[in-house]
């Protein structure tokens, strides 16, 4: 009965984190600001480069981990060996593994974005009691001898492995199903607080100065940051469809300082180039090199959009006059203040035809968007 509670217990914990990872998943795909019960901390911890590995969302490699953890446990009712493995020392092995990536995850939240996602904390918590449960299960399974065992022993061994078979089958049906319903009511909740979704008004939303790319009949803005991974993720998308006049694309400044040290500097180096009518080519070249440019100290990062801004055939004493003029730095600060006072949280967020969009962050999602949206005023 031990063993059974062990298997129950890994697996309950399996469900939980697969749970938590696909709810930041969907968070991550669509930009949805979601249910964070440490206040910004969940937003801070999406926009850093941290959560995306190798350009994959964290709660992806987490979602596939708790599966495969899920159906490892399962594994541990048959004898039959995993890839060579006893099925409960891959299962100890695999939990290791999630447990070890969990805390490194925690310690870059702790002491480098200092800032704590809710759902990855559950995550962890899952994956040490998943570690936990899984060790003990191995050790049982090392001291288990069915060689010294009578007929009748083994006979009801079977037996029992077959009533746990059955039960653990109900608890991962039930587990998973309650799971997708907690999933989809914290969806909910997240998008009944960000707000409404209307637009605050096309002077507000699209001041007649900001940047624009195109000239298809949606309008399209874009509150981003240029340290954003998923930013930089998104502007190739968001470019292809405003050159094929699909949309207008309307940038605004968003820099998200307090997790990216030089998000205000690269916006006033965009914000300095648009001054000599050059702003989508140091757009497309900031994100371009992000990561030359991110990690630089306050005093490399001038340098280098000074270089950056004269590679792309500014006139660099114009530019560099203007990347440190109140000026510039009073148009970032509009843009900012804008996207504050609309309850905005995250990059990237995007309006379409005037209306917030949360699909996903996808060519596709976004051409259905500006398909189904009215033409702005």
């Amino acid at each position: 009965m031990a063993v059974a509670r062990l298997r129950t217990t890994a697996l309950v914990a399996a469900i939980v984190g697969a749970a938590a990872s696909a709810y930041l998943l969907v968070e991550y795909l669509t930009g949805q600001p979601g249910v964070c019960l440490t206040g910004s901390g969940c937003d801070q911890v999406r926009a850093s480069a941290f959560a995306y590995p190798l350009g994959i969302p964290t709660p992806l490699i987490g979602l596939l981990f708790y599966l495969a953890a899920g159906w490892t446990v399962l594994r541990t009712l048959s004898a039959r060996p995993i890839a060579g493995i006893a099925p409960g020392r891959a299962l100890a092995l695999v939990a290791v593994a999630g447990a070890a990536a969990a805390m490194i995850l925690t310690g870059l939240e702790a002491f480098v974005i200092r800032a704590f996602c809710t759902w990855c904390l559950v995550q962890a918590g899952a994956s040490l009691v998943l570690l936990a449960a899984s060790i003990r299960l191995a050790l049982a399974e090392s001291a288990a001898s069915p060689e010294a065992q009578s007929s009748r022993v083994r006979q009801q061994a079977a037996r029992a492995l077959e009533s746990e078979r059955t039960s653990l089958r109900r608890t991962a049906t039930v587990g998973g199903g309650m799971s997708t319903l907690a999933v989809g009511a914290l969806l909910a909740m997240g998008a009944t607080g960000a707000g409404p979704t209307a637009s605050p008004g096309a002077s507000t939303l699209a001041p007649a100065g900001s940047p624009r790319l195109g000239t298809g009949p949606v309008q399209v803005v874009e509150f981003a940051d240029f340290e954003c991974p998923g930013c930089a993720a998104l502007a190739p998308i968001l470019a292809d469809l405003a050159g094929s006049n699909s949309m207008t694309l309307v940038y605004r400044y968003f820099p998200l300082d307090s997790i990216h040290p030089n998000a205000d500097a690269s916006a006033r180096a965009a914000a300095a180039a648009d001054r000599q009518g050059s702003f989508w080519k140091m757009d497309a070249a900031l994100y371009a090199r992000q990561d030359a440019w991110k990690d630089l100290s306050a005093t490399e990062v001038d340098a280098f959009f000074l270089a950056l801004a004269g590679e792309l055939g500014l006139d660099a004493a114009r530019w560099q006059a203007d990347y440190g003029s109140s000026g510039v730095e009073g148009v970032v600060n509009t843009d900012r203040e804008a996207a504050t006072g609309m309850g905005l949280n995250g990059t990237p967020t995007l309006f379409i035809g005037g209306r917030r969009y949360t699909g996903l962050l996808s060519a596709d999602g976004i051409r259905a968007a500006i398909a189904g949206a009215t033409s702005s005023p």
